[in-house]
């Protein structure tokens, strides 16, 4: 049987095996009904079974969702599938069961004193994590970053916080040395939680945008039969205050259903098409307005998902069967800071995935393809107002296979209309999770896209090594210096002679034009579980890259940024996400980089950090004691400095817990401890806040337990002389034991 032959069968297969599943699943939760009034379905599991077709190829969090594994919704059980508990089942709701033991999943406090010392990377800042968690869930990744045009030092973070229904900030305004937060950005009014994919970007203004997704949950009825799906909206919210609120969120874009050639046949069965949409992966830029410079210009990019679905009858049980899955790069835009939107522009051309043989592909204008997927967009704009967008094509050998393009499309009238895209490079495409690791990576893939003074793009992406077949991804370069319309070859940066994963990488340039990349990297693990960052720069638009810091005595191709790897399986449960990107930018005097960080999951329960790091040094938390010596059994007074603000702080004198504390909004504590009777000499303590800063000190025992013991001693020998020269005079001798006894007490504490 031929390749093609095998393919259309296969094909076949898939499709009817789709039928049967939702056919099934239908029959067994109530997917599609036919009501009886009064009664109503509860939502529940099944507004997710109609994504199933489709899951893998959507963004992070809406995937999980899909999947049945979101953290959000294994430890918050009940009929509402998105927020609302069952509260029949509130004791397993306090005793929410950990993805790796069956226990209560609790953070265990100061996890991060199990963290070894840390090994500082030469040319940056120790590493800092920013998030903090408020309820059992120590979950947080998929971040990004952003800083104030004005304030180098102001920077704002966005991340998915499973303490919260809503994504989260932080901020920071000492160049990420303190970060004060979390703050929510709410999702939309009417809908049930966050997508995540938080992006930031500010205006020329100092105002900040947060562009997500809001999850909700819709009715649609076909005659007589209806049901539930996930919908989604893609939202933006925005912040006077540098990421300290977020008062308003507005949606940009909305999916739909939509049933289409509705009829009856002559059995009276309802036949016809449910059209089913949803937006995913949006990512924002802002930049000057393409006819006014002094006016800025916002613009959203997003993935826009629909699937249409026959309605078929297995007996007299209608059951929704995949037809296709339609997907379009979509662009809105705004003028007055986000407050109205224009309608959707097609960026990209619709392109189709088929299910089965009995829906063999019909010629429908302007949509390409039997077997593909477009997704990950990147907008960016260049000073004249001239707007590019970049994605990912999987091109018609299907998704996580074969072969992948990267797109880049170019629109000089503000998004209204876009030139026909170029192809910026073809490459060895990554599948769904590397072979090392559980957890998702194929948005390693997607274009990360920056811009250079001068109009120069340039774009970072992860692929498959053509020469290196056991190798999972490579980080690569490309750059077009002509507006996108001719690309250089893929150059690779990471400089290790390793089969081992990088994944996740970000770009940025500076006012000045250098380029800075950054990516997770596995290269210093020979199990190849943890990862490291990694980073490299280029000062002359990417012809050389590597950077030498004379200070220290170091030239090299690329570098190591983190101080600690992460395992991906301490972190998320089961290892399975850390989200589908990093970030970094850079400024005219330091580049900042976030990323999903597990290094407290490395010793303790499952936990996962967003950890920053810096060029400039960040100073050392310090601890000062007074006094700082004395006789033990008495109390002093610790003071700390440089911690995170608002967090739990834990004292320890050696190895043993003697006190907690709480830093102030300055990362900053007082306390008054009891130290306890040692021995004499010096002893350590060491104090810890819940993010892993330490600092130590020593406390000066004067007299302790050995004192004591020299003490006795001595005076059992003088009693001995005494009793041996005073012989027989035992009314001596007593009046003597008398005078050593009230010595004794005077002398030794009780």
């Amino acid at each position: 049987m031929s390749s093609q032959n095998n393919k259309k069968v296969l094909s076949l297969f898939i499709g009817l095996l789709c039928v049967f599943i939702i056919g099934v699943t239908s029959i067994a939760q109530g997917e599609v009904k036919i009501p009886t009034e009064p009664e109503r379905p509860r939502i529940g599991p099944e507004v997710f079974k109609l994504w199933e077709p489709v899951k893998d190829v959507m963004s992070g969090r809406p995937w999980l969702l899909v999947e049945g594994i979101d953290p959000g919704l294994w430890a918050r059980p009940g009929w509402h599938s998105l927020t609302r508990l069952d509260w029949r089942q509130l004791p397993a709701v306090f005793a929410a069961p950990s993805p790796t033991t069956g226990s209560p999943a609790l953070q265990a406090p100061g996890a991060a004193f199990l963290v070894p010392y840390r090994d500082p990377a030469p040319a940056f800042s120790r590493d800092v994590l920013i998030s903090r968690d408020f309820s059992r869930m120590p979950f947080q990744t998929e971040p990004h970053i952003a800083v104030h045009p004005h304030d180098p030092d102001h920077i704002v973070v966005g991340l998915i916080d499973y303490n919260f229904p809503s994504v989260s900030s932080y901020v920071s305004i000492d160049g990420g040395a303190h970060w004060e937060g979390p703050f929510q950005v709410p999702y939309l009014l009417d809908d049930r939680v966050s997508g995540g994919d938080p992006v930031l970007a500010f205006d020329r203004e100092g105002r900040v945008y947060f562009a997500s997704i809001s999850i909700g949950v819709e009715d649609f009825a076909v005659g007589p039969l209806y049901s539930s799906a996930m919908v989604s909206s893609i939202v933006v919210s925005h912040s006077d205050s540098g990421g300290y609120d977020w008062p308003q969120t507005i949606s940009v874009a909305r999916s739909d259903i939509k049933t289409l050639d509705i009829d009856v046949d002559p059995a009276g069965r309802m036949r016809g098409i449910v059209s089913i949409g949803f937006l995913d992966k949006p990512w924002i830029a802002v930049g000057p307005h393409h006819e006014d410079p002094e006016k800025d210009t916002m613009y959203v990019t997003y993935t826009d998902f629909r699937v249409d679905y026959d309605i078929l009858w297995i007996g007299e049980l209608p059951t929704f069967a995949p037809r296709d899955i339609k997907t379009t790069i979509q662009l809105v835009s705004s003028e007055d800071g986000g407050i109205t939107w224009s309608e959707p522009q097609a960026v990209s051309p619709t392109v189709r995935r088929v299910y089965g043989e009995i829906h063999q592909p019909v010629d429908i204008p302007g949509v390409f393809g039997t077997d593909r997927v477009v997704q990950g967009s990147q907008p960016i704009v260049d000073r004249d107002g001239t707007v590019y967008v970049a994605w990912l094509d999987s091109t018609d050998d299907g998704s996580m296979e074969g072969l992948a393009e990267i797109h880049v499309a170019r629109s000089t009238d503000g998004g209204e209309t876009f030139s026909t895209a170029t192809v910026a490079t073809v490459f060895n495409e990554i599948g769904f999770r590397p072979r090392n690791a559980f957890f998702r990576y194929w948005g390693a893939a997607f274009p990360q896209v920056a811009l250079g003074p001068e109009g120069e793009l340039y774009i970072v992406y992860t692929a498959r090594p053509p020469d290196r077949p056991n190798d999972d991804g490579d980080i690569y370069f490309i750059r077009s210096l002509d507006g996108g319309k001719n690309w250089s070859r893929p150059l690779r940066l990471n400089d290790d002679d390793t089969n081992r994963l990088q994944f996740f990488p970000a770009i940025d340039t500076d006012p000045e034009g250098n380029l800075y990349v950054m990516w997770g990297d596995m290269r210093d693990d020979p199990s190849q579980t943890r990862y490291h960052i990694y980073y490299t720069r280029s000062e002359d638009r990417g012809e050389s890259w590597g950077f030498e810091l004379e200070e220290v005595g170091i030239h090299v191709r690329d570098a190591r940024v983190t101080d600690f790897p992460s395992n991906p399986n301490h972190g998320f449960p089961y290892g399975l996400f850390i989200g589908d990107y990093f970030a970094i930018t850079a400024t005219g005097g330091d580049v900042y980089m976030v990323w999903a960080d597990t290094r407290l999951g490395e010793f303790g329960p499952l936990n996962q950090k967003i950890g920053f790091a810096r060029q400039r040094a960040i100073r050392s938390p310090e601890i000062y004691i007074s006094p700082s010596a004395g006789a033990g059994g008495q109390n002093i007074t610790l003071q700390g400095f440089q911690f995170q603000p608002e967090m739990n702080i834990f004292i320890q004198l050696g190895d043993a817990t003697i006190s907690t504390t709480r830093t102030n909004r300055e990362g900053r504590f007082n306390a008054d401890i009891y130290i306890p009777i040692t021995g004499e000499g010096a002893q350590t303590v060491t104090v810890f806040d819940d993010s892993g800063n330490r600092a130590s000190t020593s406390f000066y025992t004067e007299f302790g337990f050995g004192n004591i013991q020299d003490m006795q001693r001595d005076f059992q020998r003088q009693i001995d002389e005494l009793q041996r020269v005073m012989g027989e005079n035992n009314e001596a001798w007593e009046e003597v034991r008398e005078i050593i006894s009230a010595l004794l007490k005077e002398k030794v504490p009780e």
